[in-house]
């Protein structure tokens, strides 16, 4: 029986796997082919698939070699979604097999580990290999969002679509960056001249990375700020940029300081106003009301600090390290803002009332 489910989960495990890491393996081989190369043997695209499946897991590479060393933890967030989504059709068909959610969970999880493994042993060599702490870490935490049921509670519905909201308008003010400096974008594309093959694996790369770049600038309008490399700091009252990779999205970065920018910021606040009304004006004790409050500052502090971690990182080499949001920074900016909302909504109307019972003795 323990060996037929494991069977199961290996199958479905396998299959979820190869969705994936067989056009990875055609357009890395392909891309092989095209560019002519000498050197190698139909070995080195392979691997190069295997690194890339690996990467769309968000585990980051150290790499050693002649011409350059260091540490790639800067990963396209977007990559994540079809391996999130191959493994929870994986684990649905687990689930019809085995007719029961914590064994089948238990089984494919297992086997998805054992088969990452193996694929990390594999591509492995003595100029790439991968982070297997952090990369393990992360792994789970999808396998365990990809095999659980999604039921959002209220109390957590309304932060989360407002937290999209505000993605929503940092993605919108990033577009519009983007089409005012669309000459420079040309122009950078221009320069790379990566070709069809290359100019469509650029843009998929750009479009991967847009979650990463849209929460960026979320930070930016924010206050908190981004870095773009080493001794780099970039937010609307500081700007400190030597120089940008010849990436044409990049194009929309900031130019200067801009202290409108940081008029967005006032989201925070609006933020903490609605969740907070919302949590007073519930009819319940002090001590549960309390409680709502903690848990939804430490859900939106550690949330965003989170967020920032997985999409920001290295970029190799030691110039490009690091890249994206602070997460200690914009922890700080979050906290700040939060509490100062409710330290307002806790004393204005104690303000109020001693102005009203004063009017009220001296009639």
């Amino acid at each position: 029986m323990v060996a037929r489910r494991l069977w199961t989960a290996l199958q479905q495990v396998i299959r979820s796997v190869l969705i994936i890491l067989f056009p990875l393996a055609f357009i890395t081989l392909f891309a092989w082919a095209t560019a002519g190369s000498t050197y190698g043997t139909t070995s080195d695209p392979m691997r190069a698939a295997v690194w890339l499946w690996l990467g769309s897991h968000l585990t980051p590479f150290n790499i050693t070699s002649n011409e350059v060393s260091g540490y790639l933890s800067y990963l396209p967030l977007g990559a994540v979604v079809l391996p999130w989504l191959t493994m929870r059709l994986g684990y649905k068909r687990v689930l019809e097999v085995v007719e029961n959610k914590k064994v089948s969970r238990a089984y494919f999880i297992i086997a998805y580990l054992l088969i990452y493994l193996l694929l990390t042993l594999i591509s492995s060599n003595s100029q790439v290999s991968t982070d297997l702490f952090r990369g393990l870490g992360i792994l789970f935490i999808l396998l365990l969002t990809a095999t659980t049921d999604l039921k959002v509670e209220n109390s957590i519905k309304l932060p989360m679509q407002i937290f999209l909201i505000m993605l929503g308008i940092a993605g919108i003010l990033f577009s519009i960056s983007l089409m005012l400096n669309f000459s420079t974008a040309k122009n950078l594309t221009i320069v790379l001249n990566p070709g069809i093959l290359g100019g469509l694996l650029l843009l998929l790369l750009q479009l991967l990375y847009l979650p990463n770049i849209i929460f960026t600038t979320l930070s930016y309008i924010l206050g908190s700020g981004f870095s773009l490399g080493k001794a780099t700091d970039i937010s609307p009252f500081i700007f400190n940029l030597r120089e940008i990779p010849a990436i044409p999205v990049l194009a929309g970065l900031p130019s200067d300081k801009n202290i409108w920018f940081l008029l967005p910021t006032l989201m925070i606040a609006i933020y903490g106003w609605i969740n907070l009304t919302l949590i007073f004006k519930l009819n319940i004790d002090t001590k549960s009301k309390r409680q709502l409050i903690l848990r939804f500052f430490i859900l939106s502090i550690l949330g965003v600090m989170i967020i920032a971690f997985i999409t920001s990182g290295s970029l190799i080499s030691s110039n490009m390290s690091p890249v994206g949001v602070n997460p200690l920074r914009i922890g700080a900016v979050v906290t700040a803002h939060l509490l100062f909302v409710l330290l307002l909504m806790i004393l204005l109307p104690k303000v109020f009332k001693k102005k009203d019972s004063k009017g009220r003795l001296t009639i």
